[in-house]
């Protein structure tokens, strides 16, 4: 009953490492770059080349009464959320726009 015991301890232990190394191994190979923190004040069309540049693909747009915005390059640039934050290449960049 012991060896039951100890055989049950060890494929939980090693059950457990699993888990734990899958959750942190594959963050390290995702491309990441900081979200430009000088945008505010600029065109959209500015503002939507330089982070298409940096590698963002996932880029939204929204209106000061917090409505998805179809892209307008004559728009201005009032903020983006995470700007100076380093994240993920994959992430949503939200621009807020009037």
């Amino acid at each position: 009953m012991a060896e039951s015991k100890t055989t049950m301890w060890v494929l939980g232990v090693a059950a457990a490492a699993v888990i734990v190394l899958t959750f942190l191994g594959n963050d390290d190979d995702r491309p990441v770059t900081a979200i430009p923190v000088n945008l505010t004040g600029v065109p959209a069309a500015n503002a939507d080349s330089e982070l298409r540049d940096l590698g963002f693909a996932n880029i939204m747009y929204t209106s000061p009464t917090e409505t998805s915005a179809t892209y307008r390059p004559e728009w201005m640039v009032v903020s983006v959320d995470g700007a100076g934050q380093t994240v993920g290449l994959d992430a949503w960049i939200t621009v807020r726009v009037r």
